[in-house]
């Protein structure tokens, strides 16, 4: 995607001190899921109401890079309101546990930004432009990166999901790029339980991140968000609820694939054994 725009850029450096502390408490055993390939289908609602679709892909770019791209979109009676499509991807260094590069587009009815991130691990800087795209207009800082491995808000799912913590009770603590600034995020399981979905009952964890974890958006957080995610080496978010200033807003998993699995599929296949063997054991049929 190539976008065209003439340049106002503010350039802003900080080399003040600040009271920061970088934090890091993850597993010791990671979890081995290779992410390439994985795709993932939300259907997000606000109360009862349909009011978005969104997609996440990834793709292995490297042998050490992997590329996590992203789209949401109006559907349902939202799309008679106001039209929202947010778009972007970030590429992750494997390796070093580290975004290297992140695009995003934001188009949210009046709230319209693209905001690029560029992490220079040489220079320890992150390069943070931030583009009007009716106007053009551009402005650019300079945050100092204080600390490695270190997440922003696109690929802080998918770290948690490899390193993190899976014990009820236990604390996963990483630094956080967000909001042009760097702070320590949390996911702390709060329990172990059985989660209805499309593909039948799957055990996850609940899972409540710290409040720092939420863009700026359309929706304006009220409350706290909560996550699930699948109780094997997978980790797949199943569900994810945020209360909003009027009701809330859910995301609800609705496909997902990736290396040997495709969830629809595999319930599909489930449930014809399942059918199949009520009818050999007498339960469907007969006299």
């Amino acid at each position: 995607m190539v976008i065209a725009f003439t340049v106002s850029a503010t350039l802003c450096l900080s080399t003040k001190a600040q009271s920061y502390k970088p934090v890091l408490v993850i597993a010791k055993k990671p979890s081995d899921y290779d992410f390439d390939g994985e795709e993932l289908k939300f259907s997000l609602y606000w109360t009862i109401f349909h009011v978005a679709d969104s997609l996440s892909r990834v793709k292995r770019v490297s042998p050490n890079e992997l590329k996590f791209w992203g789209e949401v979109s109006t559907a349902g009676i939202a799309s008679w309101f106001s039209k929202i499509k947010d778009q972007g991807y970030s590429i992750w260094n494997e390796k070093l546990k580290v975004p290297e590069k992140t695009y995003l587009r934001q188009d949210e009815g009046h709230y319209k930004r693209i905001k690029i991130y560029t992490y220079d691990l040489k220079k320890r800087v992150v390069i943070y432009e931030k583009v009007h795209p009716k106007t053009g207009k551009k402005q650019v800082k300079y945050v100092k990166i204080p600390f490695v491995p270190f997440e922003d808000i696109v690929s802080s799912v998918y770290f948690f999901r490899r390193y993190g913590i899976f014990k009820v009770g236990k604390e996963t603590v990483f630094p956080l790029f967000a909001g042009g600034k760097f702070q320590n995020v949390s996911f702390k399981v709060v329990s172990r339980e059985k989660v209805d979905t499309l593909f039948g009952k799957i055990d996850a964890y609940k899972v409540i991140p710290s409040n720092n974890l939420s863009p700026e958006g359309a929706f304006k957080r009220k409350g706290k968000v909560i996550f699930w995610f699948s109780a094997d080496k997978r980790h797949l978010p199943i569900k994810v609820v945020a209360e909003v200033a009027v009701g809330s807003v859910s995301a609800v998993l609705v496909d997902a694939k990736g290396k040997g699995f495709d969830l629809r599929k595999d319930y599909k296949k489930r449930k014809e054994k399942s059918f199949l063997e009520r009818i050999l054991n007498g339960e469907i049929g007969g006299d």
